[in-house]
C-alpha cells in the first residue's frame, strides 16, 4: 500500500521509469562497447609485441651479418695480406733454386774440367821423362784433387740447399693454394651476407612501420576506453544522484502519506472521543432525570400517607 501511494501515486513515475530504461540500456551498451575495446586493445598489444620480438630478432640478425660482413671482410684481407707475402717469399726461394741450380750448373762443369785436368796430370805422370817433371805433376795433381774436393762438397752443399728450398717451396706453394681457396670461399660468402644484410633492414624497416601502424591504433582504442569509463563514471554517478533523488522524492511522499494517516486517524479519535462524551452526558443527564422522578415519587409517596 505504501509503495502504491509512494511510486504509483507519483505522476513522475512513469516517465522516471522510462529514463531509467533507456538508461540501463545505454549503460549496457556501453559496457559491452567497453569490454570489446578492451579485447581490442590486448589483441593490438599482443600484435606489437609479437612485432617488437620480430624486429629485435631481425635487427639482432642484421647486426650480427653486419659484424659477420666486417669481420670477413678483414679476414679476407688478412688472407690476401699473407698470400702477398707468401707470393713474395715463395719468389724469393724460386729464384734462389735458380740461382743455386746455375750455380750447381757451373759447379759440375768446373768439376768436369778439373777431373779432365787430373787425367791429363796422371798421364804426365805416367809419361814424364824426369824426377823435375814428375814432381810438378804430382803437385799439380794435389791442386787439381783439392780443387775435385772443394767442388764435390760444393755441390754437395748446394744439392741439400735445393732440397730444402724445394721442400719449402712445396710449404709455400700448399699455403698459397689453401689461402686462394680460403680467399675464394669467403669472397663466395660475402655476396650472400650481403644479401642477408639488405634483406634484414628492410624487414626491419617494414616491421618498424607496422609497430607504429599497431601502436597508434591501440593508443586510439585505449583514448576511445578513456572516454567509454568517464561517460559510464558519469552515467553512474548520474544514476547515483537520480536514485538518491528518488529516495528522498519516496521518504517526503511516504513522510507526507504518513502525516495524512496521522491526521485522519487524529480526527477520527477527536470524533469518537467528542461522541463518547456527548454518550456520557447524555446518560448522566438521563440518569439524573431517572433519580429526579423517583425522588418526586417517593415524595408524593410521603405526602400521600402523612
Amino acid at each position: 500500500m505504501l509503495k502504491f501511494f509512494t511510486e504509483k501515486s507519483n505522476p513522475d513515475y512513469k516517465n522516471n521509469l522510462f529514463h531509467q530504461v533507456i538508461s540501463d540500456s545505454a549503460l549496457a551498451s556501453l559496457t559491452v562497447q567497453a569490454s570489446r575495446l578492451q579485447t581490442q586493445k590486448q589483441e593490438a598489444s599482443k600484435l606489437r609485441r609479437r612485432s617488437e620480438m620480430e624486429l629485435k630478432k631481425t635487427q639482432s640478425l642484421a647486426k650480427r651479418s653486419t659484424f659477420g660482413l666486417v669481420s670477413l671482410q678483414r679476414r679476407i684481407e688478412t688472407s690476401k695480406e699473407k698470400l702477398d707475402d707468401i707470393s713474395t717469399v715463395l719468389t724469393q726461394r724460386l729464384a734462389q733454386q735458380e740461382s743455386i741450380q746455375r750455380l750447381k750448373v757451373a759447379a759440375e762443369e768446373r768439376l768436369k774440367r778439373e777431373k779432365d785436368a787430373k787425367e791429363e796430370t796422371e798421364q804426365e805422370i805416367e809419361f814424364a821423362q824426369s824426377n823435375e817433371e814428375k814432381q810438378q805433376a804430382l803437385s799439380r795433381l794435389h791442386i787439381i784433387s783439392e780443387m775435385i774436393d772443394e767442388i764435390v762438397a760444393e755441390i754437395k752443399q748446394r744439392n741439400k740447399m735445393a732440397k730444402k728450398i724445394t721442400l719449402a717451396l712445396e710449404d709455400f706453394k700448399k699455403s698459397k693454394s689453401r689461402i686462394s681457396t680460403k680467399i675464394h670461399k669467403q669472397t663466395q660468402t660475402k655476396p650472400t651476407l650481403q644479401k642477408l644484410i639488405k634483406k634484414s633492414k628492410k624487414a626491419s624497416e617494414r616491421l618498424s612501420k607496422q609497430i607504429t601502424s599497431k601502436t597508434r591504433k591501440e593508443d586510439s582504442v585505449g583514448k576511445n576506453i578513456v572516454q567509454i569509463r568517464k561517460k559510464l563514471s558519469e552515467m553512474a554517478a548520474k544514476r547515483k544522484k537520480l536514485a538518491a533523488a528518488r529516495l528522498t522524492r519516496k521518504r517526503k511522499t511516504a513522510s507526507r502519506f504518513i502525516k495524512k494517516k496521522k491526521i485522519k486517524f487524529k480526527k477520527k479519535t477527536k470524533s469518537k472521543k467528542k461522541k463518547s462524551k456527548i454518550k456520557k452526558k447524555t446518560k448522566t443527564k438521563r440518569q439524573s432525570r431517572k433519580k429526579t422522578k423517583q425522588l418526586r415519587k417517593k415524595k408524593n409517596r410521603a405526602s400521600k400517607k402523612s
